[in-house]
């Protein structure tokens, strides 16, 4: 059960580390640290000045590899390699909505001309979580499982938001995102749900029991 695990890192994840192909010293990998929202289906959401060392390479050579680990980065912790394709958007309103949710601060940016947003397309990814407990993944596996649609995390929060006095920030097929304060908080539901309104019955459930 890789998959579910790897995916729920991503999503709990808020900053990577980026690896693209270095145009100052061609052949060498180039290594940032950025900040990171995943999308509806957890695929890694970037914002990217254009006058960056990254950025510079990755006009130049779209493939790049990112690690996503845990905070304590410890053997026994898990970690996920991802290698894609670095891919510009312009993101539609609830997309922009979405990261805006996540990380105000950094959609902050795409008000200077030189910030875009770009979207990584994984190809392979290697999930790693202590001895013995790793695989490879492939990249058809983002666009294969049933994720929520930006619509219809929409519709959830809208329905669900003024139900609670809980700050409620994200919501997808495996769990929701609740922030306290500064602090924003991962909370998986029981089971991954393949329907939304199994997704709907997880999420009240969730804010019930925390506001219990």
């Amino acid at each position: 059960m890789l998959w579910p695990e790897a995916l729920a890192l991503i999503r709990r994840s808020r900053n990577l580390a980026l690896a693209s192909l270095s145009a100052q010293m061609p052949g060498y990998p180039h290594v940032s640290w950025l900040p990171m929202v995943a999308d509806e289906a957890g695929r890694p959401m970037l914002v990217m000045s254009r006058l960056a060392e990254h950025t510079q390479n990755i006009l130049q050579d779209s493939k790049v590899s990112v690690l996503l680990h845990d905070d304590e980065m410890a053997l026994n912790k898990a970690r996920l390699t991802i290698l894609g394709d670095l891919q510009l958007v312009e993101p539609d309103p609830l997309l922009a909505a979405r990261m805006a949710r996540y990380n105000p601060e950094l959609v902050s940016y795409l008000q200077m001309s030189d910030f875009s947003v770009w979207r990584l397309w994984p190809q392979r990814a290697r999930y790693i979580a202590g001895f013995g407990k790793m695989g490879w993944l492939e990249g058809e596996r983002w666009e294969s499982e049933f994720a929520l649609s930006l619509a219809q995390e929409a519709q959830l929060l809208s329905q669900y938001a003024p139900m609670t006095a809980l700050e409620l920030v994200g919501v997808d097929v495996a769990g929701c995102d609740i922030r306290r304060g500064d602090v924003l908080q991962r909370h998986e539901f029981a089971a991954v749900c393949r329907q939304m309104d199994q997704v709907a019955v997880s999420l009240e459930h969730i804010t019930r029991n925390l506001e219990a």
